[in-house]
């Protein structure tokens, strides 16, 4: 039942939804690991359209590189990634990851692992917490979803996962329900897209989205209006 309601999930997304319209900030750079954490650790705590604009800068003066980053000045780091903000904590954790790199810590094998193996070396990283190291690993292929805010509010309002679920809770109910898609990652950018445009966390457009004969909580809104 849960994988059917998956399925039906996404054939609605599918039809209501132009990806290629949505800004995410892991578009903008290459198909390199290390590029990838970069343009996660930039959208950590904000919206994608300002972590593009800090990622541009920062690919005026760098090369994304682990040695690139590091070749940088502080006040250079800090300065290009002013529009995601937190810009002095972000330069601490990208100089952080980019030494952990640099002395051995090879992501391209990390991503042959089994998920949950991992998930457990890229915690290890400084300010890689969950939602950035499922994020990283379900771009790859591998079966784990990240959990960001509209991730988090769209499955608890529909009814996927538990009000009160904490990150593992929401990411084990997601999983239930869309495991068996092969691309994971274009399931959580469905649900981001779904969030940012109907699912808003103030004020959502219940009465306008594509999900609301099948949301708990749309179900609920409409009943208490009538």
């Amino acid at each position: 039942m849960n994988k059917r309601l998956g399925r039906k999930i996404l054939d609605i997304l599918k039809r209501e939804i132009d990806l290629s319209k949505e800004l995410f900030v892991v578009d903008y750079v290459g198909n390199d690991p290390f590029e990838k954490l970069v343009a996660i650790v930039l959208s950590q705590n904000t919206s994608d359209k300002n972590a593009i604009v800090a990622l541009t800068n920062l690919k005026r003066i760098s090369d994304l590189s682990p040695q690139g980053i590091l070749k940088l000045s502080n006040e250079e780091l800090e300065d290009a990634l002013k529009p995601s903000g937190l810009q002095k904590e972000r330069a601490i954790r990208l100089r952080k990851i980019a030494e952990e790199v640099i002395r051995g810590f090879n992501l391209k094998e990390i991503l042959i692992l089994p998920v949950e193996e991992a998930r457990r070396k890229l915690l290890t990283l400084p300010g890689i917490g969950k939602k950035s190291a499922d994020v990283l690993l379900a771009i790859y292929g591998k079966k784990t979803i990240g959990v960001d805010t509209h991730a988090a509010r769209v499955a608890k309002r529909i009814g996927i996962a538990p009000s009160r679920a904490g990150y593992e809770g929401i990411r084990g109910a997601l999983l239930e329900v869309f495991g068996d898609e092969e691309n994971l990652d274009l399931v959580h950018r469905y649900l981001i897209a779904l969030g940012r445009r109907w699912c808003k966390a103030k004020k959502p457009q219940c009465d306008k989205c594509p999900l609301r004969e099948i949301c708990l909580y749309a179900q609920k809104t409409s009943h208490m209006i009538k």
